[in-house]
């Protein structure tokens, strides 16, 4: 939709674009840009998880062998 605003002198000014309705393109550009900003952040969880979870079992380990090595 377009419109023309009233100058100060009280005439219309130029045509100008208001509350367009974005394009099938745009939103598809739009959706793509999000899936991609959230494979990365499942990307990024699954890396801190894989990280928790290799320390969690180095502690294991470090308990075991505290404990004399489960004997």
């Amino acid at each position: 939709m377009q419109r023309r605003k009233r100058l100060p002198d009280g005439s219309l000014g130029e045509l100008e674009k208001v509350g367009s309705i974005p394009t099938t393109e745009e939103q598809v550009m739009s959706l793509g840009e999000q899936l991609a900003q959230e494979k990365v952040k499942n990307i990024q969880k699954d890396l801190l998880i894989n990280n928790l979870g290799s320390q969690l079992t180095q502690l294991k380990l470090d308990f075991i062998s505290m404990k004399g090595g489960g004997e």
